[in-house]
Formats: structure tokens, sequence, C-alpha cells
């Protein structure tokens, strides 16, 4: 089986304690032509630069492990 893991992007986020974060958005694809296209499983996985798991609320608000929300300080991609 091939994975196939790739970087696409990095979102600047701010607690309300101000603290900003970078969220970084990687793509992961499971499945025999995921290094090609990535079209059997494909799930997004959000970590800040710090390695912390991210959980996406909505478009511009996302949760850290610990329980923090954080907002997006610029709209996301029109993938919402």
């Amino acid at each position: 089986m091939t994975i196939s893991i790739r970087r696409l992007s990095d979102v600047l986020a701010s607690a309300e304690s101000g603290r900003l974060y970078r969220i970084e958005v990687f793509l992961q694809a499971d499945g025999p032509a995921a290094a090609a296209r990535p079209s059997d499983t494909v799930r997004y996985i959000l970590r800040t630069s710090e390695g912390e798991r991210v959980l996406r609320l909505d478009c511009n608000r996302y949760r850290l492990k610990s329980g923090e929300v954080l907002t997006a300080l610029a709209p996301a991609s029109s993938e919402c």
C-alpha cells in the first residue's frame, strides 16, 4: 500500500490571549494510486508548527487538542 503525504498550506491564527499559531495543513492519501493522484482514501492533517494536533471547526476557527479555540487571521481558501 502506498501512502502519500503532501503539505498544502499554512494558516496563521490567533488565540484569545493574543498568541499567534501557524497551522500546517497536510493531505494524506492512501491506496495504490496515492503517489499519482489522491483518490482512494484522503484525509487532512492539521497541526501547529510545534506539532500539536488541530481540529477544524469551520472555515476560520480551529481547536487545539488542549481545547483552546483559534481564529484564522485571513479568510481561508474557497474550499469551505
